[in-house]
């Protein structure tokens, strides 16, 4: 009886505060520029910055942790529809970002990255490496971030609030929502009792295009939790599921590894 009475008080209240005021994270009269550059910056007693705060202490263990942190490799299965790719992933702070996807039966493996200024790929193992197009390199470099788009809450181009409490996927969320000035509009949904994220939804407010990610099985035994199972989706149809075998952090990745080759 107690259960169910606790259950239906926690869903009354998740209602109540999805259909409440939406709480806007309020920029200082004067931001500087180590402001800007401050990945978690203390903030103040508003609803939204408490959030913003114990996401930032109970996702990545404070600034101290976090900026111990550089790089992480990220080796696993990426299941699609008609195939199995194995996935080495390659990311380094603060948007260097590397996919070698690696088809077994062919012998064959495609290249993604981007080096922080241009986004380029290789389709084949003896393909040439080649630009992005725009439309390509617009949607790489946007989930090219190594944190994502919380952090350096008073960087230029953005806007952070506080739009519910939800229930998603199984667990009570708040629902945090990014508007970048790049045309993307970015939800986050994270356990409000392990701060973890359970789905991240971006929306192209260009084309109106919506994909979202669900994570899952986080590996807690890292100094941040990393999921390792990952399902993605587009326009709600899925697309794909990432199992991460092996995690490894700071092995010495340099940037010139990002760079396309001539």
């Amino acid at each position: 009886m107690m259960r169910t009475i606790f259950i239906f008080f926690s869903l009354l209240s998740s209602v109540l505060l999805a259909h409440g005021k939406v709480s806007v994270l309020e920029w200082p009269e004067k931001i500087t520029p180590a402001l800007r550059n401050t990945a978690m910056p203390e903030l103040g007693d508003s609803p939204v910055e408490k959030i913003l705060e114990k996401y930032y202490k109970n996702r990545t263990g404070g600034q101290g942790n976090w900026d111990k942190i550089e790089s992480v490799i990220l080796t696993g299965e990426l299941k699609t529809k008609d195939s199995k790719l194995a996935l080495n992933a390659y990311q380094k702070k603060p948007t260097f970002i590397k996919l070698v996807l690696s088809n077994k039966e062919v012998h064959d493996s495609i290249t993604l990255s981007y080096d922080g200024k241009v986004a380029w790929k290789q389709m084949g193992s003896r393909a040439e490496p080649e630009n992005m197009d725009d439309t390509e390199a617009r949607q790489f470099i946007h989930n090219a971030r190594f944190d994502n788009y919380l952090f350096y809450p008073f960087a230029e181009g953005k806007r952070i609030s506080h739009v519910a409490t939800v229930p998603t996927e199984g667990a009570i969320c708040h629902q945090m929502r990014v508007v970048l000035d790049t045309g993307y509009q970015v939800d986050y949904f994270f356990d409000i009792r392990t701060f973890l994220e359970i789905k991240v939804v971006n929306t192209d407010l260009r084309s109106g295009a919506v994909s979202s990610i669900i994570y899952k099985d986080y590996d807690l035994e890292q100094p941040i939790p990393i999921a390792k199972k990952v399902k993605s989706f587009e326009e709600g149809e899925w697309v794909s599921t990432l199992l991460v075998d092996d995690i490894k952090l700071n092995s010495g990745i340099m940037p010139w590894m990002f760079n396309k080759s001539d």
